[in-house]
């Protein structure tokens, strides 16, 4: 059996709420234009993440920035960076880099983040910043990356590090 739908008509509220949401549009349009033209990455997710704003020469070279580090038994191991790591993503550690390369005990901190991370921390004697830098030839990779130490830290009590800061 078949029941008649009323016919709907423009309400008040339906009206309020259309005008709502196209305002919301609008100011959302005009939030991301104004991030795009003159934002920087503070404004996002609003403005632009510079990190996936550039192109890259195909015979140029792509740099990424990593920790590693000699650990009490004497193996060098690379830092597990992210959620499943040591908590610090890589993006963190770039943007960090300049106030490394001033001040490399801040690298002191990899240290006990690892100490608090991870489940059967390794022990860090020495943290090193690494550039790993990978040289292009039509945009593909071409010859092996070449790692490059920026900064170099002794960390103080690798058995047990405090927080220098």
């Amino acid at each position: 059996m078949l029941t008649d739908v009323p016919e709907q008509t423009d309400s008040p509220t339906r009206t309020v709420g259309l005008w709502a949401r196209v305002a919301a549009l609008l100011v959302l349009v005009v939030a991301l234009v104004l991030g795009s033209a003159v934002g920087n990455d503070r404004w996002w997710p609003i403005g632009p993440m510079v990190m996936f704003a550039f192109g890259v020469n195909p015979d140029g070279q792509v740099r990424s920035l990593g920790i590693e580090a000699d650990t009490v038994d004497g193996r060098r191991v690379v830092v597990p960076l992210g959620a499943g790591g040591i908590g610090l993503e890589r993006a963190e550690i770039e943007g960090q880099e300049t106030r490394i390369l001033a001040e490399p005990k801040r690298l002191q901190a990899v240290a006990v983040a690892a100490s608090r991370s991870l489940s059967n921390p390794p022990g860090y004697r020495v943290i090193y910043l690494v550039d790993t830098v990978q040289q292009l030839r039509g945009g593909a990779a071409h010859g092996k990356p070449q790692r490059v130490v920026l900064a170099t830290w002794q960390v103080v009590d690798p058995h047990d590090p405090k927080d220098l800061s």
